[in-house]
């Protein structure tokens, strides 16, 4: 563990001028496993990423557990347990599954802000990486809102927010007893710290030779053609703010998300969230597989400080990963 922390350390000190000649590549999975069932399944699957010796981590975009379990805390803690037995670090991005949602009969009708408190204990109580080995990330400990991340590897800087499915926690059926007025106020206070977020990472750029050459950003929720109304769409804002963060940054991002659960890799236009052809030219859209596709993965390959720094291959188990 020692010896990991201090050679992820040592990539985020180098020189951009070193770092651009260094790709490396980390594996993507997401929205599993839905059921006990198929905690095996899921195992497996972390087990063949762990096996690519070309994979330095690995990244989960939420949904932990299915739609329709029960948020339990005994649940919940199994299948954090389960992402902390990865033999690499692993990062993990909260779904609406394990604490959006939770209000549903079929999930117990917890309270959601009380599944995310819980949640937070379980897998953001410390400043790491999950996994058998881990990396120091940073917090957003000062909103609170641990679950928003920070870290680097060479000049690739890296942002986890908790932007999640069912219109980004908007939605507002009859079994979720939180008011809407208190559904509005919490979303609006989990957007200021995003933003918030997004702000200190700007920061980090123009800064000479150690500044970041591109971004990796990471939701669960889809928010280009995934959940949210046409009225009453939870990700517009924060669109309009990643069109910001572009403009700003004037490097290259790629958005990687879940939520519905189907492989895309693609360059969709920015235009309708205030976007222009210079932000679009910059812009790079990733999604996994999830449920019920368990058996493939997505492995992410950086080339830092490239025009076009990213390569995207979707690896089913049946593959041998390379070695």
């Amino acid at each position: 563990m020692l010896l990991w922390t201090l050679a992820v350390a040592w990539l985020a000190l180098l020189p951009v001028t070193q770092a651009k000649a260094t790709p490396f590549s980390f594996a993507l999975m997401g929205d599993q496993p839905y059921n006990n069932l198929l905690e095996t399944a899921t195992d497996s699957l972390i087990q063949h990423m762990n096996q690519d010796t070309n994979v330095h981590w690995i990244l989960h975009v939420g949904d932990i557990k299915g739609g329709g379990e029960p948020c339990t805390d005994e649940l919940l803690a199994r299948r954090i347990e389960q992402l902390q037995r990865s033999e690499r670090p692993l990062l993990f991005v909260p779904g609406d599954n394990e604490w959006t949602d939770c209000h549903r009969d079929s999930n117990g009708s917890f309270d959601s802000q009380d599944r995310l408190a819980h949640l937070r204990k379980l897998a953001f109580a410390q400043s790491t990486s999950l996994g058998k080995q881990n990396f120091p990330v940073r917090q957003q400990t000062s909103a609170p809102f641990p679950e928003h991340l920070m870290w680097r590897q060479g000049s690739t800087l890296f942002i986890s927010l908790n932007i999640p499915g069912s219109n980004n926690d908007l939605d507002h059926p009859s079994s979720r007893k939180t008011s809407k007025a208190e559904v509005q106020r919490l979303f609006k206070e989990r957007e200021k710290a995003i933003n918030a977020w997004l702000s200190e990472a700007e920061k980090a750029f123009g800064t000479g030779q150690g500044s970041p050459t591109e971004t990796v950003i990471a939701i669960q929720g889809n928010p280009i053609d995934g959940s949210g109304g046409m009225f009453n769409n939870g990700y517009k804002n924060f669109m309009n703010r990643l069109v910001k963060y572009i403009n700003q940054t004037k490097r290259p991002v790629l958005l990687i998300h879940g939520d519905t659960h189907r492989f895309k890799w693609d360059r969709p236009s920015l235009k309708k969230f205030g976007g222009s052809s210079e932000t679009d030219a910059l812009f790079y859209r990733l999604e996994g597989w999830g449920h019920p596709f368990v058996n493939s993965w997505v492995k992410v390959t950086v080339t830092p400080g490239t025009d076009k720094p990213f390569q995207v291959n979707s690896i089913a188990q049946t593959t041998q990963p390379n070695n």
